[in-house]
């Protein structure tokens, strides 16, 4: 760990008992560590006010969705073991991480939307586990080769709504960028659909790069890329979530909120 990160881990402990003080006075009845509210704290640059906002938010979604309860390794298994959820074992080179949603190949039959966001929450609570993940954030890579009307046709306005929700309001991470690769022109469809949920941050930090991964190497090292999009790294069927975050180390920080 190097001086920075130590002087940004003591700046948020610094801040802990003014959070703790907000939540004394709110009505929130739950043995909150000073390691998941330092999460909070990160996740809105060290502004206890915003980090509040978005503790209320995170417990609301945990109110409105109980499903996202719970999410212990065993829950997801499927969904990882097919590979549509990755991380690379490398950061970039803004010390962030890198998670890929490979949506190739997706079988609705065996794993529906409703799994991949259970999935997807689980990783990022892994993922948020890391002080150097909650400072630096993440790049989220998509790849939606092989998409098709039907896949188009599970996003419903709830689960639309529910998916912004973890990604701009709720979830104490820090998304710097989402790139989009081998897109097909019905995802245009998609991404009409979302647009009016997505915040102007986020529709910034969102890039589409089709084929040409030279574009998508302007933004994130190949060196911490896998070979199916010309980086440094094994192919993508080589990957598993849990050679990186071993379920042996299953943390259980968020446990709180269950």
């Amino acid at each position: 760990m190097n001086s920075n990160m130590r002087s940004q881990i003591q700046r948020s402990k610094e801040l802990l008992p003014t959070l703790r003080g907000l939540i004394k006075e709110s009505d929130i009845d739950l043995a909150l560590s000073d390691e998941v509210l330092m999460c909070f704290i990160h996740a809105r640059k060290y502004d206890v006010h915003r980090a509040m906002k978005l503790l209320n938010h995170y417990l609301r979604m945990t109110k409105n969705y109980p499903d996202l309860k719970n999410l212990h390794p065993l829950r997801v298994k499927h969904v990882l073991d097919k590979g549509h959820v990755l991380s690379s074992p490398r950061r970039e080179q803004n010390g962030r991480r890198v998670l890929i949603l490979n949506l190739r190949n997706w079988d609705l039959t065996t794993c529906s939307l409703e799994d991949m966001i259970r999935c997807g929450v689980f990783c990022l609570q892994r993922l948020v586990c890391e002080v150097e993940t909650q400072t630096n954030g993440i790049v989220a890579i998509i790849d939606v080769k092989d998409f098709t009307l039907h896949h188009v046709g599970q996003f419903t306005p709830n689960l639309i709504k529910k998916i912004t929700d973890i990604v701009q309001d709720v979830f104490p991470i820090r998304l710097q960028g989402i790139h989009i690769v081998h897109e097909p022109r019905i995802i245009k469809i998609l991404v009409a659909i979302f647009w009016p949920f997505l915040s102007n941050k986020i529709r910034s930090r969102l890039f589409f790069h089709g084929r040409c991964f030279a574009a998508l190497h302007q933004h994130v090292d190949p060196a911490c890329l896998p070979s199916d999009y010309d980086g440094s790294m094994k192919p993508m069927d080589t990957m598993h979530f849990l050679n990186v975050f071993a379920e042996k180390n299953y943390s259980q920080l968020f446990d709180c909120f269950d």
